[in-house]
């Protein structure tokens, strides 16, 4: 299943590969020699990001990753490889715990590991999270396009209505609602 989502992951039709540290607000590469904040952050406030959406650490900043170097497809897939089994374990330990175990299928568990990857889902979305492994898939697209379901009038959430120059979430986080809506019609049959 890793091999998958990871090819999944950096084909074109989800986000694709840099080989270049770049911008993630911005989509573009990082001049050589830009320096980052404190925290971490480019001057445009975006966050330094390599391959297949490999958040740089201010740790692997100019030294794992050096700006205005170009790096293999295969050394940052490996990258990514690592990225979705950390993604992974943090999937299944929350299903562990917080659902005693609960049989999920591939399909769902696939679809987690992808949003935990992309969008921190059990912290950041955590009624998508609990509606994909109880099967209430209403309830999961509902609060990827809503940041609070319960009250739609609040807003849709950022990933479903992105700033300016993010509309690759949009796009993705499309993806995901008919994949969700694919889940669904498969569990009526």
């Amino acid at each position: 299943m890793i091999e998958e989502i990871v090819k999944e992951l950096s084909s074109d039709s989800e986000e694709g590969y840099v080989g270049s540290i770049y911008d993630d607000t911005t989509g573009k590469i990082v001049a050589k020699n830009t320096p980052i904040d404190e925290e971490g952050k480019l001057p445009s406030g975006g966050n330094p990001t390599i391959g297949t959406g490999h958040l740089v650490t201010k740790d692997e900043y100019e030294s794992t990753y050096k700006t205005g170097k170009i790096y293999s497809k295969t050394k940052l897939d490996e990258v990514l490889y690592n990225d979705v089994l950390k993604k992974q374990k943090i999937v299944e330990d929350k299903i562990k715990k917080d659902y005693a175990d609960r049989e999920v299928s591939d399909d769902v568990k696939k679809l987690l590991i992808k949003t935990t990857f992309w969008l921190d889902a059990p912290n950041k979305f955590p009624m998508f999270f609990d509606g994909m492994v109880t099967g209430d898939y209403e309830k999961a697209k509902n609060n990827l396009i809503y940041t609070d379901p319960s009250a739609p009038e609040m807003g849709n959430t950022k990933i479903y209505d992105p700033p300016e120059g993010m509309s690759g979430l949009k796009e993705r986080t499309l993806k995901y609602i008919e994949a969700i809506n694919q889940l669904k019609i498969n569990s009526t049959r």
